[in-house]
């Protein structure tokens, strides 16, 4: 992993570019090599990754409500999340599991 500081090309970059990964978080943005899988997904990796997409569906609605972000944002305070966005993944996630989703 490399960190990105003060850099005009990549500032405000995230996402795949060729087989470089370009994360952002807060303030810091991170570069990671994207490496290719080597076994097909199983069954419960496919299923799982729909339920984080449902989870991420989700998140995105809540944070486009005002009365939903700041239910998320006072709840990543207390959990220790970064930001708002991701208490509202990690919630849906363990709703999900609660809703029985999830073996």
């Amino acid at each position: 992993m490399a960190q990105v500081d003060n850099n005009i090309v990549t500032q405000g970059l995230r996402g795949k570019v060729g087989n470089l990964v370009f994360r952002k978080r807060g303030n810091k943005t991170t570069v990671y090599v994207m490496t290719e899988r080597k076994a097909p997904l199983t069954v419960k990796q496919k299923e799982a990754q729909l339920r984080f997409a449902g989870a991420v569906a989700l998140a995105r609605q809540a944070m486009k409500d005002e009365k939903e972000l700041k239910r998320f944002t006072k709840m990543a305070k207390k959990i220790g999340k970064e930001s708002a966005y991701s208490a509202a993944v990690s919630y849906f996630m363990k709703g999900s599991v609660e809703d029985g989703n999830k073996k």
